[in-house]
């Protein structure tokens, strides 16, 4: 792999999120209204990177084979890193991170398996929804502690436990979805 291939514009997007991710993850844990603020911005820039970056690769035409490692590396710890703050405030049972953790880590090893058989594990439907559902939760749960703090909104421990089970059930359905898909495709392969 070529220089080019590996800092593509895109890919120095996607690297972003590698910084992003514990940036927001401090600025949660500090958890002043200013902070949550900026915690806010950060991780509305970093969902709007990850869709930003899959369309300047196929735009440029520079996809890399580094890009496709890197993207669901750099999602995987920018989300985590925000998520795991959330468990640390009181926002997120240990469970539900849990369940997001195992997802991404088994995610990564289907596409190890799949790689040792020649064959690539493609994106998949449920990995994009629960891509956005993660981000949609994440971002209108700090939204909501930002706009209103989580002691003077009674609704805030509500809102966000419903908000975090939608997010963890769609992760779990995704894992599910790909393992299948393997296990599909070496079926198949005999």
């Amino acid at each position: 792999m070529s220089q080019n291939q590996l800092w593509t514009p895109a890919n120095a997007i996607t690297a972003s999120r590698l910084v992003m991710g514990p940036a927001s993850m401090w600025l949660l844990l500090i958890g002043t209204p200013r902070a949550l603020w900026a915690a806010l911005i950060i991780m509305i820039v970093a969902e709007l990177s990850d869709l930003a970056d899959g369309y300047v690769a196929r735009y440029s035409k520079r996809v890399s084979n580094f890009g496709k490692l890197l993207d669901p590396m750099a999602d995987g710890l920018y989300r985590g890193s925000v998520f795991i703050a959330f468990v640390l405030n009181g926002w997120m049972a240990v469970w539900m991170l849990a369940i997001i953790i195992w997802r991404d880590l088994a995610v990564s090893y289907l596409r190890e398996i799949a790689e040792l058989r020649s064959e690539t594990l493609a994106a998949r439907v449920s990995g994009k929804w629960k891509a956005i559902v993660q981000g949609a939760a994440q971002i209108i749960i700090v939204g909501l502690a930002a706009l209103f703090g989580t002691a003077d909104f009674p609704a805030f421990e509500m809102t966000a436990h419903v908000l975090l089970l939608i997010a963890t059930a769609v992760t779990a359905y995704s894992l599910v979805d790909y393992t299948v898909g393997v296990l599909q495709k070496m079926v198949r392969a005999g």
